[in-house]
C-alpha cells in the first residue's frame, strides 16, 4: 500500500498575485497519516509569508529536509527554527561548506549558507540533527538519496561552482540530494536543485527503491545553464520515464521549462510556481 502525499511549493522564482517570490525553492509535504515535512526553507521571507497564506502551520513540521547547503535554499532557517522547536533536521555532509559562483568577467559571488543559517543550527541540540550519507527512509515510502552517485558524464552541476573565490577548486555539490514518495500511482520525486543530474537522480531513487513506474517529477532540475546536447538526453529519458506529471520549478531555467513544453506538452509539463500543490 503506497502513501498518499500532498507536495506543496512555499518558494519558487515565480508566483501568482497574492504570493511572495524570490530565487529560492521550499516545498511543504503532508501525508494521510499526519505526518509533515519541510523541504529546503528558501533564501527571504516568501517562506513565512506564502506559509501563512496557505494557511500551513510550520511548527507542525516534524522533519525539515535540506537539498543542499546554497543561500536559496537554507537562508530561512533561523526563522524555521524560531517557530518549530521540535522538528529533525536531515542533510548530507559538507552541508555548511564555503562556497562560490564565479563566472568569468564578474566578481566571485558567496553563494553558502549563510551564516546566521549555521549559527542557527549550531544553536540547536545536535539531537535533533542527521547527517544522510546514503538513502534514508524517514518512514516506509518516504526516503531521501543522500549523496547521489554522478555516472553521466553529460550532467555536471550546471554552473561555474567553486569552493574558493579564484576559481581553484571546483565544488561538485557532493550533498546534492532529493526526495522520493512511494505512492499508489508510482514514484513522486521531489527536487532541490538536482545538481547531482536529473538522469543521474533519478536512476538512483528507481534503483534504490526497486520501484520503476514514477507518476511525478517536481522542484529545480537546474537546466538553466544546460545546452541542446543536455537539453536532449534529459528530453529522451524523461520519455522514456513517461511520467505523468513534470513540474520544473526554480533552476531549471525559462528556456529549458518552454523546451519541456513544446516537447512533452502541457497536458505532462506543469511550470511550478509558489502555491503549486500535487498530490499521488
Amino acid at each position: 500500500m503506497g502513501k498518499t502525499v500532498k507536495i506543496t511549493v512555499l518558494v519558487d522564482n515565480e508566483a501568482p498575485e497574492g504570493f511572495a517570490k524570490e530565487h529560492g525553492f521550499s516545498a511543504w509535504i503532508e501525508t494521510a497519516d499526519g505526518q509533515r515535512i519541510l523541504f529546503d526553507t528558501g533564501q527571504l521571507g516568501a517562506l513565512l509569508t506564502n506559509a501563512e497564506k496557505l494557511g500551513i502551520d510550520l511548527a507542525t513540521a516534524d522533519a525539515l529536509v535540506f537539498s543542499h547547503g546554497h543561500y536559496d535554499h537554507t537562508g530561512q532557517l533561523p526563522a524555521f527554527l524560531e517557530q518549530n522547536k521540535t522538528a529533525h533536521i536531515y542533510s548530507c555532509p559538507q552541508l555548511e561548506i564555503e562556497r562560490y559562483s564565479c563566472k568569468i568577467g564578474t566578481a566571485p559571488r558567496f553563494i553558502g549558507m549563510p551564516e546566521a543559517s549555521i549559527k542557527a543550527l549550531e544553536s540547536i541540540s545536535q539531537d535533533r540533527i542527521h547527517i544522510t550519507s546514503s538513502p534514508l527512509y524517514l518512514t516506509p515510502g518516504i526516503a531521501m538519496t543522500g549523496p547521489v552517485p554522478r555516472s553521466e558524464a553529460i550532467e555536471d552541476t550546471g554552473g561555474p561552482f567553486f569552493l574558493d573565490d579564484h576559481r581553484d577548486t571546483d565544488d561538485l555539490i557532493t550533498d546534492d540530494q532529493s526526495m522520493w514518495f512511494e505512492t499508489e500511482k508510482g514514484l513522486l520525486i521531489l527536487l532541490g536543485c538536482c545538481h547531482a543530474g536529473l538522469v543521474n537522480t533519478v536512476e538512483y531513487i528507481k534503483a534504490m527503491s526497486g520501484k520503476d513506474k514514477i507518476y511525478g517529477i517536481i522542484g529545480g532540475m537546474h537546466l538553466v545553464n544546460a545546452d541542446q546536447n543536455r537539453l536532449d538526453f534529459t528530453l529522451a529519458n524523461m520519455k522514456r520515464w513517461n511520467p505523468d506529471v513534470l513540474v520544473p520549478c526554480h533552476c531549471t531555467g525559462q528556456a529549458a521549462t518552454e523546451f519541456l513544453l513544446k516537447t512533452i506538452g502541457d497536458a505532462t509539463v506543469k511550470p511550478g510556481h509558489a502555491g503549486f500543490v500535487i498530490e499521488a
